[in-house]
């Protein structure tokens, strides 16, 4: 995996609820907000083993062995490929590094919080974004 890779998922994982591992038994549980780029690690609202709060937590790089995420990513291709259902072909772009897809040219950008964009083509994607949304709720 080139480092550029190895960046565009690590990128990936932000925002994310993930798991650090400091050991077998020792680990904390939290939003992740930034990575440095010695990998030391921000975590907010986070939460260890035993269940102490920490509301922000910075935690070095040598500290921690491995992360794991805790909740499912958007399925933001499965969108996309929804999306990609109404447009004409080409008119559809999942950008996998930024993680959001761009319709017509970036009139209507959507990624995993809403839509944003307007007229008519940004009401019918934003109708096939709530109908996603509900029926990944099912």
């Amino acid at each position: 995996m080139s480092l550029r890779s190895f960046n565009t998922e690590l990128g990936l994982l932000l925002d994310k609820v993930v798991k650090v591992y400091l050991d077998k038994e020792k680990f904390f549980v939290g939003q992740l907000k930034g990575v440095s780029e010695t990998q030391d690690l921000i975590l907010i609202n986070a939460k260890n083993e035993k269940n102490k709060d920490f509301p922000k937590l910075l935690i070095r790089s040598t500290y921690y062995n491995f992360i794991s995420v805790e909740e499912e990513p958007f399925p933001m291709q499965a969108l996309s490929d929804r999306i990609a259902t109404i447009f004409s072909k080409g008119h559809v772009n999942y950008i996998v590094d930024q993680n959001i897809i761009s319709i017509l040219n970036g009139k209507i950008i959507v990624d995993e919080n809403g839509v944003r964009g307007s007229g008519p083509s940004a009401d019918r994607v934003k109708k096939i974004y709530d109908q996603f949304k509900m029926d990944l709720e099912t």
